[in-house]
């Protein structure tokens, strides 16, 4: 069996190249594409388009496939940060552990990346080269539309910037930020492979799951961990309400493992080898950047 590494540095590898492929192909400014270039490489896990190969693989989907639609969501990915960082946001100097673009570049610039990116994320979804399937291709552009708009990332970032005093609405905001793109992920197998309602909703909830616990460990790392593994700041959500600050680490922990549970069950269920996205679910728990 593939080692979670071995996985993580091939996932890198391919998404690298396609990306790199794709953004010098790009007739732009070149300032604008050197900072999409800056945005996108050179750092960064590549946790979301090794979601999107395990997903995949569940239901042996072409890898050139996947592949494309790794790069859209990672291109998306990248769009998130871009403005996530920028002074009006989250006001961060450092992202993957180089300058943030805006603080390489500036913020004008910095704002036309993300939309560049987010933009070109769609577009590469559109191409033939994605999916032979014209329908397939237009649920996925829906979807993942679905997943980062104002019912998803746009919209739990919104709920991000309000105060959230209640652990109800804290895991409303994560799960629109962090849980529907990951949810995008995990589903996108079953949609690539015309799968039935039943296991893409399955999925879902395995991405909603999965985005719980990798919040959790993300507040747990913002409090432990250290700035030059995470590759950004620590404590930087020292003053905001969290699953953690909440219920306390332990029991943060426990929904921790109760999600990992029903995750284990629901993956059981699909009666397929998942033994690719197991391995992703025991790094999320486990994981220290």
């Amino acid at each position: 069996m593939e080692s979670i590494q071995d996985s993580f540095e091939k996932s890198q590898c391919l998404v690298d190249s396609l990306l790199t492929q794709t953004l010098e192909n790009l007739v732009a400014p070149q300032r604008l594409v050197q900072a999409m270039i800056h945005s996108t490489q050179g750092g960064g896990k590549r946790f979301r388009p090794l979601l999107v190969f395990a997903s995949c693989k569940i239901f042996s989907i072409n890898p050139e496939y996947a592949a494309r639609v790794a790069v859209a969501i990672e291109l998306l990915h990248c769009f998130s940060l871009v403005h996530d960082d920028l002074p009006a946001m989250d006001n961060s100097l450092l992202r993957r552990g180089k300058p943030s673009c805006w603080n390489q570049f500036d913020q004008a610039t910095a704002v036309l990346t993300g939309d560049s990116l987010l933009t070109l994320s769609f577009e590469v979804l559109a191409q033939a080269a994605t999916h032979p399937d014209s329908l397939v291709r237009l649920e996925l552009i829906q979807r993942l539309a679905q997943a980062s708009g104002a019912e998803g990332m746009a919209g739990g970032q919104m709920l991000d910037m309000t105060p959230c005093n209640s652990l109800e609405k804290v895991v409303k905001m994560q799960v629109m930020k962090t849980g529907e793109l990951i949810a995008f992920c995990c589903e996108a197998g079953a949609i690539m492979a015309n799968e039935t309602s039943e296991k893409r909703q399955l999925l879902k909830e395995i991405g909603y799951d999965l985005g719980l616990i990798y919040q959790i460990t993300d507040d747990l790392l913002d409090q432990e961990g250290n700035s030059q593994d995470m590759g950004k700041p620590i404590l930087q959500d020292q003053d905001k309400i969290t699953v953690v600050s909440i219920l306390g680490k332990p029991k943060a922990l426990l929904m921790l493992q109760d999600s990992k549970e029903r995750i284990e069950s629901n993956l059981k269920s699909l009666n397929q080898d998942t033994t690719s996205f197991l391995g992703i679910v025991d790094w999320v728990c486990n994981r220290s950047y």
